[in-house]
């Protein structure tokens, strides 16, 4: 694999900071004591950098690592191991920590005055885990996720581990577990006061260099993965290293690849960066953003384009030619090249109107699981439109990115830098003319196939509209994405789908004409925080509202006889596709926008719902009947939603429940 110069540069400056960093002076050396670090607690001295802890799946920077530094006016700046060991007394420890806990809580709390959410992580030092009410109490009231807490398990016993987990717990704060090798594996007991595992930097290191060591790093994230932890791995300081723990299964990485400490000015620019995925190596590419941002060598930004022109039929459709007979060969043919042409390992199976080709690595459950889905999707598929599947699909389960990546590339023809932004935005790819759907094990919940049925509905309604029809983007998205949610949709899932595109469209974010190019949804995507695939499913369930499933069924099958999209959408809609576009919003408001409240059963008593408030708003409910009466103020969230459940305590019986606000009121009668 060849890599561009200015990558070997971003790779070489990463290595030398790392070892820049690991080699600290000696105290006696630098000629200070423990009155020089007094001095500087009180002479504003000592600073926070920040570094940050990166998404894998999603490159975004969501929490950073505060990391105390020295600036001394003589030496320079000055790295813990280099004067930490001066704080011999127990009150200069105690000021120092406390220091730096009211630092970082500030400055979480600055960001997220400047509209940027970041948590922050503190650790603590053995010191500190001697004083667990002192610094428990130095955070209580912060909000869920501000603050996190990082403990190494080699400073406690387990019993006072997990006491002082569970008293920061209570205190609300989140607790990592840092610098964990397998040796240090929680208990099940301690595991459940732990929200984190900080992988051991050294385990990583020697991960990339050998088996033994891989195997132990796979055991370490399979257990973190039986806990339910989240799981970072520390020292990602190479392009090998992130390519590791990317494939083995970690939710996030820190280290001198993905960037950095930074000073707090800097985090903004930080904050839009992804991490370089499959191919891209450490070079950063703005999903959230969504302007196509890269962080180069030098933090100098350049503009990447992300639009891969002539290659979507939908957003996640790729029109590329057919392969000549491709789809007649057998399954054992089809298997053969596939792990020739990737060096990949597969195992094949069969459903009814599918092959199925899934990574070796990932087990015959997975593999059971997806003939399952697919056996029951295509068959209901079928139902739904009236019409069987002209061609079998070949159906592709890749367990990573880079493998993703790489099998559109070898097995499909994509282009290499077209393959990465793909793997990198892309749960699967539907290739309709080429008879396959290929899925990213790694973007989507292994344990929630819904992809699947998402990519074999697009390949339906390819088949529907022929190989020369063309749809708005949306259309085909919003069709794909009901579809998708389909099986798990309940009252309040479309309650929240409606309140989520409102609050999107009613910000000016984004418009139904904005999502009509296929080429430029990764980026509208992206920009949108995902939640394009909200607005097009509105905007498909409203047009089913107008024209009837069977009417967009017809509009599909015009279009496939040859008939343009816009005078087929006259002809069942009774206006033009533009027109609808225009009126959406207005439609969407007056569909969903009145406030009601929605119920379910519940194992406690009933689950109700606020729908159709104004958000973050402040609403008066009322709970009477059965001799019960109950009145209290709720905040809905922004999109004007809340939920709730009640009957656990009260008598069973009826009751009324009102919500109440300035300009809006709903009512609704339980019985628990």
């Amino acid at each position: 694999m060849k890599h561009s110069n200015s990558r070997r540069v971003v790779e070489r400056i990463a290595r030398e900071d790392v070892r820049a960093r690991s080699s600290g002076r000696r105290t006696r050396e630098l000629g200070l004591d423990e009155h020089d670090l007094a001095r500087a607690l009180t002479s504003g001295e000592l600073v926070l950098h920040y570094q940050p802890i990166v998404e894998i799946r999603s490159g975004a920077c969501r929490r950073v690592e505060a990391l105390l530094r020295w600036q001394h006016p003589g030496l320079g700046q000055l790295l813990p191991g280099e004067f930490l060991s001066l704080a011999k007394s127990a009150a200069l420890q105690d000021a120092i920590s406390q220091w730096v806990i009211r630092a970082a809580w500030a400055q979480q709390k600055a960001w997220r005055d400047q509209g940027e959410p970041l948590g922050v992580s503190v650790n603590l030092s053995r010191h500190d885990t001697t004083q667990i009410e002192r610094i428990a109490a130095s955070v209580r009231g912060v909000e869920t996720g501000a603050v996190t807490f990082e403990i190494r398990p080699g400073d406690l016993d387990a019993a006072d581990l997990r006491l002082a987990a569970l008293r920061l717990s209570a205190a609300g704060v989140d607790v990592a577990l840092d610098d964990v090798g397998l040796e240090d594996a929680p208990s099940r007991a301690l595991a459940a006061t732990i929200d984190e595992l900080k992988i051991a930097r050294s385990l990583v290191k020697r991960a990339v260099a050998g088996s033994q060591a891989r195997q132990d790093l796979r055991a370490l994230i399979e257990l973190g993965r039986d806990y339910r932890f989240s799981l970072v791995a520390v020292g990602v300081e190479d392009r090998r290293t992130y390519e590791l723990v990317a494939a083995l299964g970690c939710d996030m990485a820190q280290g001198y690849w993905v960037s950095r400490p930074l000073v707090p000015d800097r985090l903004r620019e930080a904050r839009r960066w992804a991490v370089g995925l499959a191919f891209t190596g450490a070079v950063a590419f703005a999903t959230q953003a969504g302007a196509g941002k890269v962080a180069a060598s030098g933090g100098r930004a350049i503009q990447s384009s992300l639009t891969i022109g002539g290659l979507f039929s939908s957003a996640c459709c790729l029109d590329l030619p057919a392969v000549r007979d491709g789809t007649a060969l057998t399954a054992a043919v089809k298997l053969e090249q596939l792990q020739s042409r990737t060096g990949l390992r597969f195992s094949t199976g069969s459903a009814a109107g599918a092959d199925i080709f899934v990574e070796s690595g990932l087990g015959v459950a997975l593999q059971e699981s997806v003939a399952t889905a697919v056996e029951r999707d295509i068959a209901e598929l079928e139902q739904e439109f009236g019409r069987q599947l002209a061609t079998k699909p070949s159906i592709y389960i890749f367990a990573t990115r880079t493998n993703f990546a790489l099998g559109l590339q070898q097995v499909f023809g994509v282009r290499g830098p077209d393959a990465g932004v793909l793997a990198a935005a892309n749960g699967g790819i539907a290739l309709p003319r080429q008879g396959a759907i290929a899925i990213n094990l790694q973007n989507v919940n292994a344990h929630d196939l819904t992809v699947i049925r998402h990519e074999l509905t697009h390949s339906m309604v390819n088949e529907m509209i022929g190989s020369d029809g063309s749809l708005p983007t949306w259309l085909h998205e919003g069709i794909a994405t009901l579809e998708e949610r389909g099986h798990s949709a309940d009252e309040f899932a479309g309650a929240w789908s409606s309140a989520t595109a409102l609050a999107v469209l009613s910000a000016g974010a984004t418009t139904l004409g904005d999502l009509e190019p296929a080429n430029q949804w990764i980026q509208r995507n992206a920009m949108l925080e995902g939640k394009a695939y909200t607005v097009s499913a509105e905007a498909v369930r409203l047009l089913e509202q107008r024209v009837s499933h069977q009417g967009l069924l017809r509009i599909l099958e015009s279009v496939g006889h040859g008939e343009s999209f816009g005078a087929a959408f006259i002809a069942e809609a009774g206006e033009s596709p533009g027109e609808f576009e225009r009126a959406f919003p207005a439609r969407l408001a007056a569909d969903r926008g009145d406030p009601r409240i929605l119920q379910a059963r519940d194992a406690r008593g009933v689950r109700w719902s606020l729908a159709g408030f104004r958000p973050n708003s402040s609403v008066v409910v009322s709970i009477d009947g059965n001799g019960y009466s109950l009145q209290f103020q709720v905040t809905t969230d922004e999109y004007g939603m809340y939920q709730a459940v009640f009957g656990e305590t009260a008598p069973k019986g009826e009751y009324t429940l009102r919500a109440s606000l300035p300009g809006g009121v709903a009512t609704a009668l339980m019985v628990t």
